[in-house]
């Protein structure tokens, strides 16, 4: 299976410099259990009291392979390798110059008919001199409403272990999706920041447009 990935995200920080950025992610299945993905976007910076400055974002390379499958008790379980290629422009404070690379395992468990629950827990080994690595984890949910409509809930953390908790962000999200055909969904979704290391906020909405061969 193919499929791209169209969306959009607006971002305000703490110190309410402003992001936007239109994006674009394809993913092809290699085999029956492993997705290849390459993403990339187009960002617009609007710091506070600087210039504003744009260009395009870092590319990323997302490797995913699911060994194992859910059955009765057991979750599906699921392992992603992200290689951040630094594409964006490290003059115009767009991106770091560096390379970053990233470890993620997916737990997943369908809690009857209409809910099922996600676990991530990854690390992140970032690139750039002097910058602490990250450990990144999220707990979500999902839970279909009426017809085709599903609300989704999501914390999501990290921990870089430089000794100050207040530079581990936290952050809440509250989205839905929608299957607007077979092949089109269309999802939305507003991220709350829960502490001042997180963005204030982050909106995102996105197509994804599915090709069955």
């Amino acid at each position: 299976m193919f499929q791209s990935e169209l969306g959009f995200d607006g971002i305000r920080q703490d110190n309410h410099d402003r992001e936007y950025s239109p994006s674009l992610t394809l993913s092809y299945g290699l085999l029956e259990r492993m997705d290849l993905g390459i993403g990339s976007g187009y960002l617009f910076f609007h710091p506070k009291e600087e210039k504003k400055e744009k260009g395009f974002a870092d590319t990323e390379l997302k490797l995913k392979y699911r060994p194992i499958d859910e059955k009765d008790w057991r979750p599906a379980f699921a392992l992603t390798g992200t290689l951040k290629i630094p594409t964006a422009s490290e003059s115009k404070g767009l991106g770091s110059g560096k390379t970053d690379f990233g470890i993620n395992a997916i737990l997943t468990k369908n809690l009857g008919e209409r809910s099922v629950l996600h676990f991530n827990f990854g690390y992140t080994f970032i690139g750039e001199q002097h910058a602490d690595n990250e450990l990144n984890y999220s707990l979500a949910a999902q839970f279909i409403l009426i017809k085709k409509w599903t609300l989704v809930g999501e914390v999501v953390g990290g921990n870089n272990f430089n000794g100050r908790h207040g530079d581990d962000p936290l952050s809440c999200l509250l989205g839905t999706y929608y299957p607007i055909t077979d092949k089109i969904v269309w999802d939305a979704g507003l991220e709350i920041g829960m502490n001042k290391a997180a963005p204030d906020f982050r909106f995102t909405t996105g197509l994804t447009l599915l090709f069955k061969p």
